[in-house]
């Protein structure tokens, strides 16, 4: 199954990259075909220091753009990264991601379906 990683960015070290990084790998060994933000950012030439804050809103609009574009596109699934309600661009995903039907994987095994997700972003 093709899974698109979500998950929050800003603000975290390295921009969150590891924990992208480990999911793909995880993914990978269950079989599955990740895509990854971090990844699609290196192949672009970024890295983290290039990312963050100094990011303007014409940026981190176009870098959602792509992702709503890539999970409309090629996605199956969405795994959603410990932490995503905390983080706007994780939400949207979300609800790009229950708008289209795909299924919804967590990182925690504690939230597990999408109503529990549903009242706690609510």
């Amino acid at each position: 199954m093709i899974v698109f990683i979500s998950g929050p960015m800003t603000g975290h070290p390295n921009y969150n990259w590891p924990s992208f990084d480990i999911a793909a790998v995880r993914l990978t060994w269950l079989g599955h075909t990740p895509i990854n933000p971090a990844q699609i950012d290196r192949d672009l030439g970024l890295k983290p220091s290039d990312m963050g804050e100094a990011l303007s809103r014409v940026d981190q609009g176009l870098a959602m753009l792509r992702c709503a574009t890539v999970i409309c596109m090629e996605a199956e699934a969405i795994y959603l990264l410990n932490g995503w309600t905390a983080s706007k661009g994780a939400r949207a995903e979300y609800r790009l991601a229950i708008a289209l039907g795909l299924e919804i994987l967590y990182e925690s095994v504690g939230c597990s379906t999408s109503d529990e997700v549903t009242k706690e972003i609510i």
